[in-house]
């Protein structure tokens, strides 16, 4: 439930809003802009509906104040017919929109929709920002063999239902790729895809990470943070490697699972999210599980739908066609006269292990484009000496 926060001297006014928003949004009222700002310091709100006219100080010069250090708290002036200009002025100032008093609530409720939904489409477009950034290129699966075939279809098949899926498979090998695509292939696509890189957040943060916390929870938690829970909602929360969590945080993590709430740390409050689990990891879960490491009631909660992907090794022939993909793709990224790699080249590629699976191959690839910027074509010479020496 999004947090309104009111700023207004009438008693009359704040009343009549939180009773019309009771069932709708979590109202918190303030009388002057002094308390209005302890408000803004211990709440975190999701919006702040705002008077011109304060008996502390005048609402542009607090709109300044907010915005110094809450620029992305959206907030909706309340104004007379008679301060419409300072309105707009204040609107330049950063301020989302303005309603005039006697206002219908009707009107007002409609201009906090749709504030709240621009607001979560800017963060939705912060978040898809770093999906572009990321190495793999979202909906694009390279592959020839059968056996990945069917990884395909299961990924497809998996995107039809909200089902947690567990994707397992060696390090490198395109785990996050697969569930990039399940979530492209879903109905949650123009939702946020959301990662959480287990094995790279340090134990003590993780918590804080994934349900987020209220201001104050700990030291130097100087503001509320939303967790990646909460950031996913009616997406798709990808844990990465969800091996590595602690014993703590499976158990949260299991209740979520169950009951679709959580609470943020240092908060009672239980909030719920939609949000559709996708896990991945290179270890044995079933193993961890008889070891104690993993609890056996989240396993199987999270492995509704198993999805194995194999390694490169036993999927040789679609080597080739991700060499020709990885060849076009650096070419347009990276400065150089390389036009392909002679047969040699692709043949000892294609007798090659790849240990370290796709990644490694990717990396190469990378590697021998920057290293041999002036070649044209590319032949065994040009390889780097550690896999000229293991393909020897």
């Amino acid at each position: 439930m999004n947090k309104i926060l009111i700023i207004d001297d009438e008693q009359g006014v704040r009343e009549s809003l939180k009773f019309a928003f009771k069932n709708k949004y979590k109202t918190l009222l303030a009388s002057n802009g002094k308390e209005g700002m302890s408000f803004i310091e211990k709440e975190n709100p999701d919006l702040i509906i705002l008077d011109i006219i304060l008996p502390d100080i005048d609402g542009i010069s607090l709109l300044k104040e907010i915005k110094k250090n809450y620029k992305d708290i959206p907030i909706i002036m309340l104004t007379a017919v008679s301060q419409i200009k300072t309105a707009v002025e204040a609107m330049k100032m950063g301020a989302s929109d303005y309603i005039t008093k006697p206002f219908d609530i009707e009107e007002l409720t409609l201009v906090i929709e749709k504030t709240l939904k621009t607001k979560e489409l800017v963060s939705h477009i912060e978040l898809l920002k770093e999906e572009i950034q990321t190495e793999y290129p979202l909906n694009t699966l390279i592959y020839k063999s059968e056996i990945m075939r069917e990884v395909i279809k299961l990924a497809e098949k998996s995107a039809l239902t909200d089902a947690p899926v567990l994707i397992t498979g060696p390090t490198g090998v395109g785990k996050e790729l697969i569930a990039r695509y399940i979530h492209e292939k879903s109905s949650r696509k123009n939702q946020p895809f959301v990662v959480v890189h287990c094995a790279a957040i340090p134990e003590t943060l993780f918590e804080s990470e994934i349900f987020g916390y209220e201001k104050g929870a700990f030291t130097n938690a100087y503001k509320s943070k939303k967790g990646k829970i909460e950031l996913a909602n009616h997406g798709t929360l990808f844990f990465d490697e969800i091996g590595e969590i602690s014993q703590n945080v499976q158990v949260k993590l299991l209740r979520f699972l169950e009951e679709k709430k959580f609470s943020p740390l240092g908060s009672n409050e239980l909030i719920e999210s939609n949000a559709r689990i996708i896990s991945a990891t290179s270890k044995d879960l079933k193993k961890e599980v008889e070891k104690g490491n993993f609890r056996d009631d989240l396993f199987y909660r999270l492995c509704v739908i198993p999805i194995k992907i194999p390694s490169l090794k036993e999927r040789k022939e679609d080597i080739i066609p991700l060499v020709n993909y990885y060849i076009n793709f650096y070419k347009k990224r990276i400065y150089s006269k390389i036009k392909d790699f002679d047969d040699d080249v692709k043949m000892a590629f294609l007798n090659y292990d790849w240990p370290g699976n796709v990644r490694e191959l990717k990396n190469i690839i990378e590697r021998i484009f920057v290293l041999n910027s002036e070649k044209v074509i590319i032949n065994i010479k040009d390889l780097p000496e550690e896999l000229k020496k293991r393909i020897q």
